[in-house]
């Protein structure tokens, strides 16, 4: 059993079929008692002579001799009958405990069949338990018919008011067998739940339930005495009888029938509103779990009608509230990792002013900029690279990751700056291979001392440079297809000199300048060298910061689509 399963599913050792035998046999001593005081209520003597014979008193030898012995033998034909009945019913699900118990091989279909059956005993359960009560007082009354003890009309009264007992005794029979199914071979055989999608199974809507048992407590009570009212009527009809007499045993019998629909009703309303409210009130505690964060609990989904439909979705819902809990814990480490990955401070290069970001738009991003310092004390340039995986996420996040590696690697050793690349994206090919990821890069190698720049643009956005002598921009262009395309390609390198100090070179990913507001408009490249120009007079870090402010503000809260990095180079 693994975490998240309820911890309350009995095991094959501790379910017994039991209690559904003695169910039907409770449910059936009671239904005959009710018929046999019902029986004896009834008024005018008419029943009770039909019986005894007429001008016979009833007395404790008559019930001893006459009575108890007729009552004996009903109850053991019926209790015979729902024995034989019940454990026909659960032949397959008896069949399938016992080769678990016994440790055999269990067929799939052996399981599904004792599964259907289990969701279909109380729908079978009840129509069969009705036959019985057709068929044994239909015997009872022919048998007493054929010996001339009553005659066909009493006998018919007697059938057909045993009939509506027995369904009122049957259908709190069925609800109290669904309630036991319910609590042990339902979470047996289903502990992951999923009832609903067992096909060719019985499924009553739980309106139709409702209905049903509401129809069942208000109709039956009246049939029976409107039966009983008709009944008389034959009597009265062949001896007149004193007002008095007919009113009181009117009272008493409906006195009698009140009490047992009375005491019917409320066992069904009880077991009825047990089968609903039960699992309604577990769903509730499992939810009130999730709302406190607590994401392990499951709920022991038992019916196949919406409560156990909706049941089956708070466990999906759980479930993958667990999963993305687990799983945003990941996309946090991940993301700290790779912030770590990404310099810590802005490098201090005598003769320049640096500063750089990057904002992911999701937990981890694919966008990646480094500082890559001379190992030389005499070398006084310093390369920075900019690279932007195709696409965000995770995916992105690791092909950044690998960049950033070979990137580091290959720097330490001597070679220019288009060698460097070319041999990146060789190695970049190999690892991406098909995947049909790539990566744009613009890779610059900054030299205060002789004010140069010299850059390498593989199918990255161009650098911006702006000179504050002329209040003009240009854009630092070349050729070059993105790193994992072609692992032939060779790229080439250029470069510009006799910088001024005062100039802005600034290097961006799309996500700085595609930001886009509520209507879809773009933040775009003029207003990203108007930042720049109004604040090109501040540090570098203000001119940063200025030009990530104007962004947000222009999106005024929406969300942002794309990894946004930015690196302000300000010569000094």
């Amino acid at each position: 059993m693994t975490e998240n399963a309820p911890t309350d599913i009995p095991s094959s050792s501790q379910i017994s079929l039991v209690p559904y035998y003695m169910v039907d046999l409770i449910a059936t001593t009671i239904g005959i008692v009710v018929v046999v005081f019902l029986n004896m209520a009834t008024p005018l003597e008419f029943i009770r002579n039909q019986i005894f014979g007429e001008n016979q008193a009833f007395s404790w030898q008559v019930l001893f001799l006459f009575f108890l012995p007729r009552l004996v033998l009903i109850l053991a034909i019926s209790y015979l009958s729902v024995i034989v009945c019940m454990k026909q019913l659960l032949k397959p699900v008896s069949a399938c405990l016992k080769k678990i118990r016994n440790k055999e091989d269990l067929p799939a279909e052996e399981v599904e069949a004792a599964q259907k059956r289990i969701l279909n005993l109380p729908y079978l359960h009840f129509p069969l338990n009705i036959a019985i009560w057709i068929f044994i007082p239909s015997i009872v009354a022919l048998a007493a018919v054929v010996s001339g003890m009553t005659n066909y009309q009493t006998a018919a009264i007697l059938s057909i008011r045993a009939g509506m007992v027995g369904l009122i005794a049957s259908a709190i029979a069925s609800q109290r067998i669904e309630s036991i199914s319910r609590t042990a071979l339902i979470p047996f055989f289903f502990p992951d739940g999923q009832l609903t999608r067992l096909k060719t199974v019985s499924r009553l809507s739980l309106s139709r339930r409702i209905v049903f048992i509401n129809r069942l407590g208000a109709v039956i009570p009246i049939l029976i005495l409107l039966i009983t009212l008709l009944t008389l009527q034959w009597q009265v009809a062949l001896e007149p009888v004193a007002a008095l007499d007919y009113g009181r045993g009117i009272i008493i019998f409906a006195c009698v029938l009140f009490a047992w629909t009375l005491l019917f009703s409320r066992e069904l309303n009880r077991m009825l509103s047990k089968n609903i409210v039960d699992p309604i009130n577990r769903m509730v505690e499992v939810l009130r779990h999730v709302r406190k964060g607590e994401y392990t609990r499951r709920l022991q989904v038992v019916t196949n009608d919406e409560i156990g439909y909706a049941g089956d979705v708070v466990n999906e819902m759980a479930q993958g509230l667990e999963e993305r809990e687990k799983m945003q814990r990941s996309l946090n480490l991940a993301r700290q990792i790779q912030q770590n990955l990404l310099p810590k401070k802005n490098p201090d290069i005598p003769g320049l002013d640096i500063a750089g970001s990057s904002i992911y738009c999701d937990e981890t991003g694919g966008d990646y900029y480094d500082f890559l310092l001379p190992d030389h004390p005499t070398d006084p340039s310093v390369r920075i690279v900019l690279g932007d995986v195709s696409g965000h996420g995770i995916s992105s996040a690791l092909l950044m990751t690998t960049s950033r590696a070979l990137f580091r690697q290959r720097s330490v050793m001597p070679g220019e700056l288009s060698e460097v690349v070319s041999q990146v994206n060789r190695l970049l090919c190999e690892d991406v291979g098909d995947s049909g990821n790539f990566m744009t890069l613009f890779c610059a190698e900054v030299d205060p001392v002789n004010h140069r720049i010299k850059w390498v643009r593989a199918g990255h956005d161009p650098a911006i440079l702006y000179h504050a002598d002329t209040d003009r921009f240009s854009e630092l262009k070349g050729p070059g297809m993105a790193l994992g395309v072609d692992k032939s390609m060779v790229y080439e390198a250029r470069q510009v000199s006799s910088l001024s100090g005062g100039q802005v070179a600034v290097l961006y990913t799309d996500g700085v300048w595609e930001a886009k507001d509520a209507d879809g408009q773009a933040f775009g490249k003029d207003r990203l060298k108007q930042v720049i120009r109004e604040n090109s007079h501040l540090p570098a870090q203000k001119i940063l910061d200025a030009v990530m402010d104007a962004s947000i503000q222009f999106q005024k809260g929406e969300k942002r689509q794309d990894d946004a990095t930015l690196i302000i180079i300000k010569f000094l």
